[in-house]
C-alpha cells in the first residue's frame, strides 16, 4: 500500500521535490520486501549489456573476470535466469561464492531508473 501510496504521490502536478520527500519519509516504501527481479518480470526486459554491468556489479567483478565474460557470451535467456537465481537461490550463490556484503547488496538492488 506504501509503495501504491508513493507512486501516486509521484504523479502529482506541481508537486516538488520537498513534497515527494515528505511522502516517501512518511510512508517508508520497502519495495524490494514485495519485488523481486525476475526473468520474466525484469531481466528479460533490458539490454545485454545492463544484465552484464548488473552481474559484473553486485558479484564485484571486473569485465576480464573469467565469470564476467562467461556470462556476456550466454544468450538472453540464460542471463536472466541466472540473474534471477542469484537473487533466489541460495544455493545457486553459494555456488558462486556469494559473501555476506555481496549478498546483503543483492538484497537491497533496485533498479535506478525506477527510483
Amino acid at each position: 500500500m506504501g509503495e501504491l501510496t508513493r507512486h501516486l504521490a509521484a504523479l502529482l502536478t506541481g508537486a516538488d521535490s520537498k513534497l515527494r520527500s515528505l511522502i516517501d519519509k512518511e510512508v517508508n516504501a520497502h519495495v524490494r520486501e514485495v519485488w523481486t527481479p525476475t526473468a520474466a518480470n525484469f531481466w528479460t526486459r533490458v539490454s545485454g549489456a545492463y544484465r552484464q554491468k548488473i552481474w559484473c556489479d553486485l558479484l564485484d567483478l571486473k569485465d576480464d573476470h573469467p565469470t564476467a565474460t562467461t556470462f556476456a557470451k550466454l544468450k538472453k535467456a540464460e542471463q536472466a535466469e541466472r540473474l534471477e537465481k542469484l537473487f533466489s537461490d541460495p544455493a545457486f550463490r553459494e555456488a558462486h561464492g556469494v559473501t555476506d556484503k555481496q549478498a546483503e547488496r543483492i538484497a537491497k538492488w533496485f533498479p535506478e531508473e525506477v527510483k
